[in-house]
């Protein structure tokens, strides 16, 4: 169970650092977000990219939840670039 914990947690915070780049807002939102906003998307993403770090550390042990946290941490950041990359095919299926 931690493993899907350590994961959603992962995803979490890489698709809020995702939605703190003004890029990506115009491309999801269509606009900028607040600069307070997107400070707040920035620090939440990091911090929730840390807990998952100590989730990880704390319950499978510091040398083992290390290694398990990169792996990962590597895993839902390419999820959420396939995601980014795969923008238009999924809001052309959203609009439907």
């Amino acid at each position: 169970m931690t493993h899907v914990v350590v994961f959603i947690i992962c995803l979490g915070g890489f698709a809020l650092l995702l939605m703190a780049m003004v890029r990506h807002q115009q491309d999801w939102l269509r606009r900028k977000l607040a600069a307070p906003v997107s400070r707040g998307l920035r620090w939440t993403g990091f911090g929730l990219l840390a807990f998952a770090f100590l989730h990880a550390g704390s319950r499978l042990g510091w040398g083992y939840g290390a290694v398990v946290w990169f792996g990962w941490l590597t895993l839902a950041s390419l999820a959420v670039v396939t995601v980014q990359t795969n923008r238009e095919r999924i809001m052309r299926q959203v609009r439907r």
